[in-house]
């Protein structure tokens, strides 16, 4: 009877310490290791305004931006006067004969005729310059320039809508990689209570073996389960290490930058309305609003097109410089007037040009029309997702208080010896897979929410 009292008080020793630590006592002095300083926390909310800072790819959408401004600025000096100076320097290939004829300058009293007699000059080749400096201002030609001016603005709010779209996927990157650190962050935490309690089950396990009263396979199988719990750690450990550089390479900082997550919260649910969320979408996907813009662009574009029937009208001023050319031409000229342009008749190129841009515009008219039947079916979509893992979320929830109390009533059967140590570990896995499981759904609920605030377009 004595021993079999040292026996009872023994499981029950065993029983109590294994309760313990499932459910969250302090951890024994003999448990506890020497861990290294713990890396700053680093928020969600400072994680997405990191990534808008630093970003590359979202960096290189916000120089496409100014690219864009900067063809709008250039695109307005056109409409002011060009000034162009052309100089040819050279030696003429031939001598020049020039052939006047009798009284060509004129007849003057007392002189006659100027000259006499027909007469031939020659010029001999020699080293000449010309140089020819004009200031054009165009006047037909300011309605393309005025047009294209209008489409370069149209470019540049594509280019706008692209950083937003760009912007809006970085965030949800950068949120979709937080929440899979805070997955793997919770299933290592999970699997190191599990290896804290397995240590402590196999220690006493142990000392049972050696008292002889567990088997040797007992002992085994506990060393067993500690061991895969410990690969498990440690394959969970690289992929945590894995996807932190990756959320570091978002946030456009060194991949090795060190930092600890927050801990997972309990987020609030509310019900969305299918059309009152595809309305918004509609009003405020940058996507969609780029692909409104793209038609402006074509319509832009045909106009352009079809003021190349207009001649080409502009007020010129010139002056032309001669130098070491003889003493037969004039060395100076300058001339003021109209400068015109017209091709009088094409084949027909300008009316095919015409009808090509005219399809465009209809090209981009239709997709718009697919571009928001697309998103009103993603934003449906991924409001079902959402509504399915916020319906999941309770159920998990009531699963990990399901687990919680097997787990006690397995514990007091153990110590009454009406379970085995099997059903223990058992009862022990079950509750560390449903907290993981409740985390990971809490996870799964956030991910969702990510992903349908970016369909929808939200800031």
């Amino acid at each position: 009877m004595g021993e079999r009292r040292v026996a009872m008080n023994r499981c029950t020793i065993q029983a109590v310490a294994i309760g313990c630590i499932l459910w969250g006592a302090p951890t024994p002095v003999w448990c506890k290791e020497a861990k290294p300083a713990a890396a700053p926390i680093l928020t969600l909310e400072q994680a997405v305004d990191l990534a808008m800072q630093n970003n590359r790819p979202l960096k290189t959408a916000t120089l496409e931006v100014e690219k864009a401004e900067d063809t709008t600025d250039a695109a307005r000096t056109r409409r002011f006067p060009a000034l162009n100076i052309l100089g040819i320097s050279g030696s003429r290939l031939s001598e020049s004969k020039f052939e006047f004829n009798r009284g060509a300058f004129g007849t003057f009293p007392g002189i006659g005729p100027v000259p006499g007699a027909n007469t031939e000059i020659k010029e001999p080749t020699r080293w000449s310059t010309f140089v020819l400096a004009s200031a054009i201002q165009p006047l037909t030609p300011l309605l393309r320039i005025n047009e294209g001016i209008r489409l370069n603005e149209v470019t540049e709010q594509v280019a706008q809508e692209q950083r937003r779209e760009q912007l809006h996927a970085v965030v949800n990157q950068v949120k979709r990689g937080y929440f899979q650190a805070q997955q793997i962050q919770t299933a290592l935490e999970a699997t190191d209570e599990a290896i804290k309690s397995l240590q402590e089950l196999d220690r006493i396990v142990q000392e049972q073996v050696t008292q002889r009263k567990a088997l040797r396979a007992d002992s085994l199988e506990v060393k067993t389960r500690l061991a895969e719990a410990t690969h498990r750690a440690v394959t969970l450990d690289s992929d945590l290490a894995s996807q932190k550089e990756r959320l570091n390479d978002l946030l456009g900082r060194e991949v090795r930058s060190e930092f600890s997550l927050e801990p997972v919260s309990i987020i609030s649910t509310s019900n969305l309305d299918a059309k009152t969320v595809v309305t918004r979408a509609l009003q405020r996907r940058p996507s969609l609003q780029a692909a409104r813009l793209r038609v402006q662009q074509a319509e832009h574009d045909k106009r352009i097109k079809a003021l190349h029937y207009v001649p080409d009208l502009s007020v010129i001023v010139a002056h032309a410089q001669a130098v070491n050319i003889g003493q037969v031409l004039p060395t100076q000229i300058s001339v003021a007037g109209f400068l015109l342009s017209w091709e009088v008749f094409d084949w027909g190129r300008k009316q095919r040009e015409l009808a090509e841009k005219r399809r465009a515009v209809d090209q981009t008219q239709l997709g718009v029309l697919e571009a928001e039947a697309q998103v009103a079916v993603e934003v449906r979509h991924l409001l079902r997702n959402l509504e399915d893992a916020q319906s999941l979320l309770p159920v998990k929830q009531l699963a990990q208080e399901a687990a919680q109390e097997k787990l006690r009533v397995t514990m007091n059967r153990y110590t009454q010896k009406a379970a085995l140590l099997q059903d223990v570990l058992q009862a022990q896995s079950a509750l560390a897979d449903a907290n993981h499981q409740y985390q990971q759904a809490i996870l799964g609920v956030m991910t969702a929410q990510a992903d349908f605030e970016k369909a929808v377009g939200e800031e």
